[in-house]
């Protein structure tokens, strides 16, 4: 006999083998007593075979699927259980038939929890991905950078700016917009721009604060070939040059020098320049937007400022009110600015704390807009489990509650989003009703939504007429 034949008539250590598979295996024989426990049984339940072996299944798992098919005959298959918290195993009970009675039942364990674990991570990053796609789209339509209907506002005072500023962008006007700093002058020029019928032409910035003064003229007006040390062979347009036909967006016009105002001046009147070096005039047909944070009339007033480059730009003046006079305005934006810095880091926030967003409501914001959109995206990368907390706040804020982050005790009342938001549009809403006289078509006319809409919040926030004055 050969020894190939030798190892085919040796008897396999089938229960060597048993001990060694990943599947957990228990098989009870017809008196429901437990007669093989391997080691990996042990393991997924937590018993040892000499404390199981021999003693009746029903001690131990009163409910045990190898019970079930002890009774009916009948094999059951991948069911799903859980052997103990945290795991998750699939079971299937296999009757073992000898002279036509049930013998023993075989029951299989296969341990899934890493596998269920995987699957719950695949679906919670699959959800995420499916949400931050949604806030694309929502930041895609709420765009703050297009044009007046996406600015982020709901006050009174915001809603007559734009009017305002939507009317002007229909004609071409010198601008003048004014307000502090952080509070949005430049996207309100942005946004008259492309509101206007010079919508597809050049839209050019010009901060007059950052140009060296040695320089803002070549700037500007730009420089023929060897105007000066270091200049380019085939000479530079300037800023109104490349505008031509478009605006010039001159933000920060209070800080132009007393020579650079009077040439400014000269284009405004007769739409035309020199380059430096130059000796041909360029005719342009530009559009004028200026912003400042600086009181004009008091410079005017001091000689720091001309008066009548003053008035050849304050063709429309429009204010931009600092967030602090505007606070119906703050849930709004916070909200805005959590969509978009949760898209550009890949975080999902599903909560402000109360405390935080109290606290966030009654801070006076001296930044303005700027400073609220840099407190958000601080927010939304130090948040953990997708909660943003008070004491995430930066000091600057906590400081001024005089509150210590190791200390934070602000008593907060039952405030959120959602009531804070309610209430402003209530607000809205029953002043739009006063200036219509309860007309309700020019009421949702005044607050840009479909009457049907005004009619849905009235009956959702209980508002009914409104007393006229």
């Amino acid at each position: 006999m050969g020894k190939a034949e030798e190892n085919l008539n040796s008897k396999v250590p089938f229960e060597k083998v048993l001990e060694h598979i990943n599947e957990a295996i228990c098989v009870i024989d017809s008196q429901m007593i437990v007669v093989y426990w391997n080691k990996r049984a042990e393991e997924l339940y937590g018993i040892k075979k000499e404390h199981i072996i021999g003693k009746d299944i029903r001690m131990f798992f009163p409910n045990a699927l190898a019970l079930e098919v002890l009774k009916n005959g009948k094999p059951m298959e991948f069911v799903e259980h859980r052997p103990r918290e945290g795991n998750v195993a699939i079971i299937s009970s296999i009757p073992i038939m000898e002279d036509g009675e049930i013998s023993w039942v075989v029951s299989i364990d296969q341990d899934i929890t890493e596998v269920q674990k995987l699957i719950n991570e695949l679906k919670k990053a699959e959800d995420k991905i499916r949400y931050l796609e949604y806030l694309q789209e929502e930041l895609k339509r709420l765009s703050p950078e297009k044009d007046f209907e996406n600015i982020v506002y709901k006050s009174k005072v915001m809603y007559d700016l734009l009017m305002l500023a939507r009317k002007v962008a229909e004609s071409d006007a010198s601008v003048l917009i004014q307000g502090e700093s952080g509070t949005g002058k430049d996207l309100l020029a942005r946004a008259i721009h492309n509101a206007s019928p010079r919508k597809e032409m050049p839209f050019i910035v010009v901060d007059c604060s950052s140009i060296p003064e040695n320089l803002i003229e070549s700037e500007l007006f730009g420089y023929e070939s060897g105007a000066f040390t270091g200049a380019q062979k085939k000479g530079k347009p300037g800023k109104f040059e490349i505008a031509d036909g478009g605006t010039v967006f001159l933000d920060e016009i209070g800080e132009l020098p007393l020579e650079m105002q009077s040439k400014l001046l000269r284009v405004l009147e007769n739409r035309e320049f020199y380059r430096v070096g130059g000796i041909k005039p360029i005719k342009v047909n530009i559009r004028i937007i200026a912003a400042t944070n600086r009181d004009l009339k008091e410079m005017v007033k001091n000689g720091k400022f001309r008066e009548d480059l003053f008035y050849r730009l304050d063709v429309v003046s429009i204010k931009v009110p600092a967030l602090r006079e505007r606070p119906e305005d703050i849930p709004y934006l916070i909200n805005y600015f959590l969509k978009k810095f949760s898209v550009e880091n890949k975080k999902v926030i599903n909560k402000i704390e109360p405390s935080a967003m109290e606290l966030m409501l009654k801070y006076p914001w001296p930044g303005n807009v700027r400073e609220l959109k840099n407190v958000v995206e601080r927010l939304v990368i130090l948040a953990e489990n997708g909660v943003i907390r008070d004491d995430m706040l930066p000091n600057t804020i906590l400081n001024y509650f005089d509150i210590k982050k190791d200390n934070l005790s602000l008593q907060v009342t039952s405030l959120n989003l959602e009531k804070v938001v309610q209430e402003a549009e209530r607000k809205a809403i029953m002043e739009a009703l006063r200036l219509s006289k309860n007309n309700k078509a020019k009421a949702a006319e005044i607050l840009g939504i479909p009457r049907s809409t005004l009619y849905y919040k009235m009956q959702v926030l209980g508002i009914g007429a409104c007393p006229n004055d």
